[in-house]
């Protein structure tokens, strides 16, 4: 390898660092390859269909945020594991995500593209 294809190597990787420092600043509960998935559909313009699984603080009054959940997707979650675990799948992009991202009582969110299997990210 030469020293100038090492050097692009390297520039590549220390950008990649700067990029995934940014994600997780920006979206510190979300899993950052589901960021990337969304910065390549909107650089693509489409907009996917995704199931998210997200975990949420105990104690939270399911029936309200299912309430909101389907009046800002249209879409009715699932809660598991005593309302903590909550997974829906609906079109998201990156503005939808950092709604769900600064929500208080999110722990974390995973998700992937959806398909008629269903989400295999989990």
């Amino acid at each position: 390898m030469s020293s100038q294809e090492s050097n692009s190597i390297r520039e590549v990787v220390r950008e990649f660092t700067e990029a995934d420092n940014a994600i997780k600043t920006v979206f510190p509960k979300v899993d950052p390859i589901l960021v990337v998935r969304l910065i390549f559909d909107e650089k693509a313009k489409k907009e996917n269909i995704y199931t998210l699984e997200m975990i949420l603080k105990p104690e939270q009054d399911t029936e309200q945020i299912r309430e909101r959940v389907i009046s800002v997707t249209g879409m009715a979650p699932s809660f598991y594991l005593q309302g903590t675990k909550m997974v829906v799948s609906h079109s998201l992009n990156l503005n939808l995500l950092k709604r769900i991202n600064d929500l208080d009582f999110v722990v974390n969110i995973k998700g992937s593209p959806y398909s008629a299997g269903g989400s295999s990210d989990f």
